[in-house]
């Protein structure tokens, strides 16, 4: 197997065992936790069933087991965590982040919120350039699957709602929120992840091309740091799921070097 089948193979019998042993979950949302992790696993019996240079290994499997281990993890949320909630908000209370928004430009806003759902068209377009600098897709997608998984496994201990959804509404004017709101609405599970997957994605998706030439790395930085800042300032997340997501990709880009 290779090390992202064996990181998905691992996440996947880690949610299914949280679920038959949460005493939170309903039966009929239990169901469905052990229907996701059984769908990754009839997943990652095709992909071993072929090569590992097969296109759908490179393209299509990995990210595939990646929204079926979000959308699965999203299912153990049981309730909201009063305390974890208020802890988020106060950092960003100290860190005056509502007050940064209102007096973000409206430009700026507008290229922030586009940033934020640009993070989907990141994770190919890194690949692509990992790929023609010698970047295994092994390592490439191990790197990004792993650090999403801890951010997804994370969910059944700390549940929170994200600030949009408690009163911390985003309050820059912006056309695009209205179309990203629609995105979220309609694909993500209506929870908080802590840490962040949007920036701990785009932070793994910008070190993983850091052999790339110099503009190309700064073009990745830049939009890793925009996508953070459209996650937070949007009121997507709470800051600290931003540093927190961060620091996660920083640790599995050094842990798995080669």
């Amino acid at each position: 197997m290779e090390r992202w089948q064996t990181a998905t193979a691992v996440f996947f019998v880690y949610v299914a065992v949280v679920a038959v042993l949460s005493r939170g979950l309903s039966p009929g949302r239990r169901l469905n936790v052990l229907a996701g992790a059984a769908a990754g696993a009839v997943l990652l019996a095709g992909s071993c069933a072929l090569p590992a240079a097969h296109l759908a290994n490179v393209w299509v499997l990995p990210p595939a087991a990646l929204l079926i281990g979000y959308w699965t993890s999203g299912l153990l949320f049981v309730a909201p965590m009063p305390r974890a909630e208020r802890a988020l908000a106060a950092i960003d209370e100290i860190l005056a982040i509502d007050a940064l928004a209102a007096r973000t430009p409206r430009f700026v806003a507008e290229v922030l919120e586009l940033a934020y759902v640009g993070v989907y068209p990141l994770i190919p377009l890194a690949l692509y350039l990992a790929l023609r600098e010698g970047v295994t897709a092994d390592r490439f997608w191990t790197v990004i699957l792993v650090t999403d998984y801890v951010c997804f496994g994370m969910l059944p201990w700390i549940q929170t709602r994200p600030p949009r959804a408690v009163g911390s509404a985003a309050s820059w004017p912006s056309a695009w929120r209205a179309v990203n709101l629609r995105v979220v609405d309609a694909s993500s599970v209506q929870v908080n992840t802590f840490p962040s997957g949007h920036a701990a994605e785009a932070v793994a998706a910008a070190l993983l091309v850091s052999g790339s030439p110099a503009p190309i790395v700064g073009l990745m930085v830049l939009a890793a740091a925009a996508i953070s800042a459209g996650a937070v300032f949007g009121r997507y997340h709470y800051a600290a799921d931003a540093i927190a997501g961060w620091a996660v990709a920083i640790i599995m880009y050094c842990s798995f070097r080669l």
